[in-house]
């Protein structure tokens, strides 16, 4: 690993976590440039740190903040470098790593370093890391389009769930858009508040239906949404980014309700792994049509039943980890729609 950029000086370092401050890997990043070194790039989020922050206090935070890297510059310590992005991001140099192998390595044993992450005053507290990386020559020579390019990954990794790390593919993610800064703030406000317009605004019931259906897909990076009637799938969306846009069907309404609560709800993680566990319909159904991770709605108003509003996560042996805000946004669009049906006497 080449650190004579470090030798002979002093490079500020931050105050809280220790690690070097975004300036100095930015400009180590020129230097690798310069010289033209190839390495890898990487922005580090610890997940539903405000959760943390909310729950457990800014104090619990910072100390979390400080063992997160720590632990992370002890991981590193022989094939990169840390240093803090702001808030509860970091981001990593790993020069002379670039072939996707070798970065799939790194990133790793990054991601499962949280699980060595214990503080003694808040013991039930679980931290997990999202991922993106990027890579030099091989996406670009720019700096700024490699923080856009890991950023891009980032997001990826978050609309899957969190937990895990992506390591950008223009092939896969070069479409995605990044949301402004004011849409990532205020996410669950926008998101619902358009869900609404779009299934209340138009006289086409259909059309509305499927503009909600393809916004949240796209918005949430949802692999494939439909409605389940009685009789067949309707409103089928798939993600440009998914590996698999057909050969979907119904699981049943006997399977689904087997699962479903008592407020018509279901979801899951990893299915795959409860297959062979569990001997019911359903999970027969998700190990038939290759679903890692599910979520069903009952679309239901008064005495109305309308369907099932279901969406597959498929192709990963991961899943997707629900996050309560995908949750609320999913169960809101099951009940604006049902109520919206009931009102205009539609049928689906």
């Amino acid at each position: 690993m080449d650190l004579s950029f470090f030798k002979g000086k002093e490079c500020a370092l931050d105050d809280l976590t220790g690690v070097y401050e975004r300036q100095v890997i930015v400009s180590y990043m020129e230097y690798l440039i310069s010289n033209s070194i190839p390495f890898s790039f990487s922005i580090l989020d610890v997940d539903n740190f405000k959760f943390v922050n909310d729950n457990y206090g800014h104090l619990i935070g910072d100390e979390v903040l400080k063992m997160v890297a720590s632990t992370l510059k002890n991981v590193v310590a022989d094939y990169g470098i840390i240093g803090r992005y702001g808030g509860d991001e970091f981001i990593f140099v790993f020069p002379d790593v670039q072939e996707y192998d070798d970065v799939w390595k790194c990133g790793f044993k990054v991601l499962k370093s949280s699980t060595k992450i214990h503080l003694e005053d808040a013991k039930n507290l679980t931290v997990s890391y999202t991922m993106g990386l990027s890579r030099f020559p091989l996406n670009t020579t720019n700096i700024d389009e490699l923080f856009t390019i890991a950023d891009k990954a980032l997001y990826r990794g978050k609309m899957k769930g969190r937990n895990c790390f992506i390591i950008y593919l223009p092939e896969k993610h070069k479409d995605i858009d990044l949301i402004s800064t004011r849409d990532k703030v205020y996410t669950p406000i926008y998101i619902n508040n358009k869900i609404y317009n779009l299934l209340t605004t138009g006289d086409d019931i259909e059309k509305s239906i499927m503009d909600a259906i393809t916004f949240i897909g796209s918005y949430l990076m949802l692999e494939h949404i439909c409605i389940e009637t009685k009789d067949d799938l309707k409103f089928h969306y798939h993600h440009k980014l998914a590996n698999r846009d057909c050969g979907y069907k119904p699981y049943g309404f006997d399977a689904i309700k087997e699962r479903t609560d008592a407020q018509g709800l279901f979801y899951e993680n990893v299915t795959y792994k409860k297959y062979k566990e569990l001997d019911c319909k359903l999970f027969r159904e998700f190990d038939e049509q290759k679903v890692y991770s599910c979520f069903l709605s009952s679309i239901k108003a008064f005495d109305k039943f309308y369907g099932y509003f279901r969406v597959d996560m498929v192709a990963t042996d991961t899943g997707r980890i629900w996050q309560q805000s995908d949750l609320v946004t999913l169960i809101n669009f099951s009940n604006i729609l049902a109520l919206v049906l009931y009102a205009k006497k539609k049928k689906l």
